[in-house]
């Protein structure tokens, strides 16, 4: 049933995890400071000079462009008196100043000056250097690397590659061209819930018959193999197909109008556009709706040059969807790839939904990679994004009521839902909880 992998898994889980202040005070000792994660994107940084600042539990880094070319990440703090150097994103730099008492480094993270009179840094470099000082005031380093178009960042010193840390991930979606997309905008939307369940939501499709019905028309939510990897993991999910839960009842016209309404822009039809499609075009004897809508996410993939040509129809159309440990779930189709990342809040209850959206363009296009505006949205933007977002984002704090009364002491998983346990599983080897917050066996 729904793929599910096979072997031992985990299936209860405590609901402490999800709201003591323990277990969150574990997360931000053991699970942040010392796993990889996805920062920002190479658009973000482009030229010499640009910055961007990371923030999650506490943490802030700072993701740097060298004048060297190089791509570098410090700790976003002044070894003098411990104040953050920069906030947000810019561009243009030359050198780091502390707003404080305008200590200077160079984009290399080295002591330039420690005198907002001395106009000669290189004086001052080296008399840091007659006394030591140099290297130890120095700007702490943060592991950085890039997949995908993706930074990635791990503040821990024993930092294992990142090409470690992603198993086979890399070679398994080199097919995508995933560096060649872009994305206009990092969106982030205020949640009443822990992190966790936001991934929690984006793993599984077993909730989509529930709270997604307009969905079974397009998707086969039952028949979704799930991959277990070492820490992460993946599902495959058919589409352009009914669910097995409306066999029969989907008429060739209600697909052709909920795949436009859903996924209308794999077709050049505007994202969440939900104006009307008309008559479904005509399906040639022998073929079926699902091959109509291949050959029209061909012809609109042909439009942005030739790296698909030669692709089968389940690449060209189904739904390859990774967990990427600990708080990222990317979800890639042939042409457009969204990426869901769950930051914690300040308490067990809050946290911060990101959402990107990446399109493939022509190389020649002006807008072919800019840099991504950063938008927190107000419920008048949020109802924008479309029906499917907006039912994930009204349940997710009745599942954070729910994971605090105190009848409930773990949640059952099922077979389906065993991305989730694996996540857990995970998050076990991290942090070493203590006996009462560990995952039981079966």
């Amino acid at each position: 049933m729904d793929g599910a992998p096979t072997g031992h898994r985990t299936t209860r889980i405590p609901t402490a995890r999800y709201t003591l202040p323990a277990w969150k005070a574990l997360e931000d000792e053991r699970l942040w400071p010392r796993v990889w994660q996805i920062a920002c994107t190479v658009d973000c940084v482009p030229a010499p000079g640009d910055y961007f600042e990371y923030e999650i539990a506490g943490l802030s880094i700072l993701v740097v462009r060298g004048d060297d070319g190089a791509l570098r990440a410090f700790q976003n703090v002044c070894p003098h008196r411990a104040n953050l150097l920069l906030r947000g994103q810019g561009s243009g730099l030359e050198r780091i100043r502390c707003a404080y008492h305008h200590w200077c480094f160079d984009l290399r993270g080295r002591l330039q000056s420690i005198s907002p009179e001395d106009a000669r840094p290189e004086a001052s470099a080296r008399a840091s250097d007659r006394t030591g000082a140099a290297g130890r005031l120095a700007l702490v380093p943060v592991a950085v690397d890039v997949w995908g178009g993706f930074v990635f960042v791990n503040p821990s010193p024993d930092a294992e590659p990142l090409a470690t840390y992603l198993e086979g991930l890399p070679q398994e979606l080199e097919w995508v061209g995933m560096e060649e997309f872009s994305c206009d905008a990092f969106m982030t939307v205020p949640l009443a819930c822990n992190w966790k369940v936001v991934v929690d939501a984006f793993v599984e499709t077993y909730h989509l018959h529930a709270v997604h019905p307009q969905m079974l028309a397009i998707a086969d939510d039952v028949n979704t193999p799930i991959t277990l990897y070492d820490k992460h993991s993946r599902f495959v999910q058919p589409y352009g197909v009914p669910s097995p839960r409306r066999r029969g009842s989907v008429s060739n016209q209600e697909l052709w109008e909920a795949f436009a309404a859903n996924l209308g822009h794999r077709m050049g039809i505007p994202f969440a556009d939900q104006g009307a499609p008309g008559p479904h075009p005509e399906i040639p004897e022998g073929l079926s709706m699902r091959d109509v809508l291949v050959a029209r996410i061909r012809e609109h993939l042909g439009e942005m040059g030739a790296r698909y040509a030669d692709l089968d129809d389940h690449h060209v159309i189904d739904d390859f969807h990774y967990h990427l440990f600990p708080n990222a779930v990317v979800n890639v189709f042939a042409g457009w790839f969204g990426l869901i990342r769950a930051r914690p809040g300040a308490t067990p209850d809050d946290c911060l939904l990101d959402m990107w959206n990446f399109d493939l363009r022509p190389a020649e296009r002006a807008d072919a990679h800019p840099r991504p505006a950063v938008l927190t949205l107000g419920p008048d933007e949020i109802r924008a994004l479309g029906p499917v977002l907006l039912q994930d984002l009204d349940l997710m704090p009745q599942v954070q009521r729910g994971l605090r009364q105190p009848g409930l002491g773990h949640f059952q998983l099922t077979r389906s839902e065993a991305r989730i346990g694996r996540m857990h599983e995970i998050l076990d080897r991290y942090l070493d909880p203590p006996a009462p917050l560990r995952l039981a066996p079966d």
